[in-house]
C-alpha cells in the first residue's frame, strides 16, 4: 500500500515538473527522444535540464507503477480489482511515454500536450484506487468501510461527476496554454471587455476554459455541502469538504492572477498543480466511497498467504 501511495504522490510531482517544462518554454529543450541532443546526459543549458528532469521523474514513476503491479500479483491475488487495475496501469504509463515522445517529435502539438496531461491524471486515479483498495482490505477496516458505504454514496456520486467535469477543464486548459490562447483575453473575468469571446479562435478556446472552470462551482458547492453534512457518519468527509472547497477557491484566485499578471511561471505552475491536487482529492473520495472490501469473502488461509505491500 505504501508503494501505491508513494506512486500517486510521485505522479503529482510529475505533473508539477511537466508544467514547469511548459511554463519555462523547455518543451523542446531536448529536441530528440529518448536521448537529449543525441546523448544520455543533457548539455549544460537550462532548458535541456528542465526537460530532462521531466523525463527522469517520468521514468521513476514508470518503475514505481511496475513495482505496484508486482506487489499486487504477489500479495493481493485474491482481490481481482487490485490486480487488474495495478496491471492495466503499466501499459497506461507506456502510452503516456509514447505521447511524450510524440510531443517532442511533432514539436508540441497542443492536442497531444493536453492528452498527455489528462493521461497522467488517469494514472494518478488508478494508483489512488489501488492504494485505497489495499488500505480497505486490511481485516481491521473492511467491515467498518462496508457499513459506511450508504452514508458516503452522495459524496461519491458528486466526486465522480466532478472528476469527469474536471477532465474537460484540464484538457481544454492544457490545449489553451500550448496553442497560445492563454494570453488571448486581457482582463478577468471579462475577455477584452466582453463576456463573450470574439470570433478569434484563441479567444474562444480561452473563454471555453473559463466557462467550464466557472461552471465547475455547481458541482463543487454541492459536493462540499454533502461531505460536510455527513462528517459525523463518514470520517473522511470533513477533510474532503475542506480540501476541495479551499483548493477550488485558490484555483479561481490563481487563475485570475495569471491573467492579470500575464502568466508568471510560479502562478502558471501553481494553477495546474492545484487542479491536479483537486483531482487527487476527488479520486480519493470516489475510491473510498465505491470500493467494497473483498477480504470478508476470502477463506482465512488464503488471506494470510501474504502481507500488504
Amino acid at each position: 500500500m505504501r508503494l501505491a501511495v508513494a506512486t500517486g504522490l510521485f505522479t503529482l510531482v510529475l505533473v508539477g515538473v511537466g508544467v514547469l517544462v511548459r511554463a519555462t518554454g523547455s518543451g523542446l529543450g531536448c529536441p530528440d527522444w529518448p536521448l537529449c541532443h543525441g546523448g544520455a546526459v543533457p548539455p549544460g543549458h537550462k532548458t535541456a535540464w528542465i526537460e530532462f528532469s521531466h523525463r527522469f521523474v517520468a521514468m521513476i514513476v514508470g518503475f514505481m507503477v511496475i513495482g505496484v503491479a508486482i506487489c499486487a500479483w504477489k500479495f493481493y491475488l485474491h482481490v481481482p480489482f487490485i490486480v487488474w487495475v495495478a496491471t492495466l496501469t503499466v501499459p497506461l504509463v507506456g502510452f503516456q511515454g509514447i505521447l511524450g515522445a510524440i510531443t517532442v517529435v511533432r514539436e508540441l502539438p497542443p492536442e497531444i500536450v493536453a492528452t498527455h496531461l489528462l493521461t497522467a491524471m488517469i494514472v494518478l486515479s488508478c494508483e489512488i484506487a489501488v492504494a485505497v483498495a489495499m488500505y480497505k482490505e486490511d481485516p481491521s477496516r473492511s467491515k467498518a468501510f462496508r457499513e459506511r458505504l450508504p452514508a458516503a454514496a452522495p459524496i461519491g456520486k458528486l466526486a465522480l461527476a466532478s472528476i469527469i467535469w474536471l477532465a474537460a477543464v484540464l484538457w481544454i486548459g492544457g490545449y489553451m496554454t500550448e496553442s497560445g490562447a492563454a494570453t488571448a483575453c486581457e482582463g478577468w473575468p471579462l475577455c477584452n471587455g466582453s463576456v463573450l469571446p470574439a470570433s478569434d479562435d484563441h479567444e474562444i478556446v480561452h473563454m471555453l476554459h473559463r466557462y467550464l472552470a466557472g461552471a465547475f462551482v455547481f458541482l463543487i458547492v454541492p459536493l462540499v455541502i454533502a461531505a460536510w453534512r455527513r462528517r459525523a457518519e463518514v470520517r473522511w468527509a470533513a477533510p474532503v469538504a475542506v480540501l476541495v472547497g479551499v483548493l477550488y477557491t485558490a484555483q479561481v484566485i490563481v487563475g485570475a492572477l495569471n491573467v492579470w499578471w500575464t502568466f508568471p511561471d510560479p502562478l502558471t505552475i501553481s494553477h495546474t498543480v492545484i487542479a491536479a491536487t483537486i483531482w487527487f482529492t476527488l479520486s480519493v473520495a470516489v475510491a473510498l466511497t465505491y470500493y467494497a472490501p473483498a477480504l470478508a469473502r476470502v477463506p482465512t488461509p488464503l488471506r494470510k498467504a501474504g502481507a500488504p505491500a
